[in-house]
């Protein structure tokens, strides 16, 4: 894949976040906890609690029938701007997807801000670690593909206060200086390339898609703060065990019933497909 440029549709992502859907851990809630980054700078900390939220998505479908393209926007909440006069972010937000229910990580997409990075958005597939829990998670140190950040287009950094103007807390972490959103966005096409070239076939509304949400100030390890839980970036324990993976949703946004997921992560929808067809032809 070696395409210019990345989530150029009709989506804005510079948008309110009222017209965002916030992504969800353990179907009751959104939170992540103050001061729990790991590298002792706080502009890599996660914030958000049941009222403010700290992941949100939006996707636009580029006005076509087809279910794969399109773009898929990602939004994160962190606790403050390392420099609050140049408003800029110098580090990495991985979206880790688990796209087949297997509770592993599948791929990557996010921020690449760093010095190596110079401002990309960057799709990764794992390292060769197991990918189950933090101290598991590698992360290819070379992306599939990135795009340069457009401002305003592609990419945004922004007060909390610009985009969510009437929110009542503006510092989560009662740190002294407001919560900023990173906002970013992906042509949904290159994410489907990526898992289908895997062995992974979704569409905008595949009905399993789980992620994990973190931070980091290098580009193969998840080693400043991962969303849901206080700490835990070298957790053995699984992110399953460790209650960051989000919901079950569709890249559009929508959570399925649980029943659905359920046979989908089974591989009964399959069979029942299947008996229907030989039913029908019967």
């Amino acid at each position: 894949m070696s395409l210019p440029l990345s989530g150029t549709c009709d989506l804005a992502i510079h948008s309110d976040s009222s017209v965002w859907t916030p992504v969800t851990f353990n179907t009751t809630n959104t939170v992540d906890y103050a001061c729990d980054q790991q590298t002792g700078n706080k502009a890599g900390d996660i914030v958000g609690d049941a009222q403010n939220y700290a992941f949100y998505t939006k996707f636009d479908d580029a006005g076509t029938l087809s279910s794969t393209d399109g773009t898929l926007a990602f939004r994160v909440r962190l606790a403050e701007a390392k420099n609050d006069s140049k408003m800029t972010f110098n580090y990495n937000v991985f979206i880790g997807i688990d796209a087949n229910r297997d509770q592993a990580l599948d791929l990557f997409v996010g921020v690449n801000n760093t010095p190596s990075g110079k401002n990309k958005l960057s799709i990764w597939y794992p390292g060769s670690g197991a990918n189950i829990s933090p101290s598991t998670t590698t992360i290819s140190s070379t992306p599939i593909i990135s795009f340069k950040e457009i401002v305003g287009v592609t990419y945004d950094f922004s007060n909390v206060v610009d985009l969510e103007p009437d929110a009542q807390n503006l510092d989560l972490d009662n740190g002294g200086t407001p919560d900023v959103f990173v906002s970013f966005s992906f042509d949904f096409s290159y994410i489907v390339k990526a898992l289908e070239d895997i062995g992974i076939s979704i569409n905008e509304i595949s009905p399993h898609l789980q992620y994990v949400l973190a931070t980091a100030t290098q580009d193969n390890s998840l080693n400043m703060d991962i969303a849901g839980v206080n700490g835990g970036t070298g957790s053995s324990l699984t992110f399953t065990d460790l209650g960051v993976w989000s919901d079950p949703r569709t890249a559009i946004g929508t959570t399925p019933e649980p029943a659905v997921v359920s046979l989908l992560g089974a591989g009964l929808l399959t069979v029942l497909a299947v008996r229907r067809i030989t039913e029908h032809k019967a």
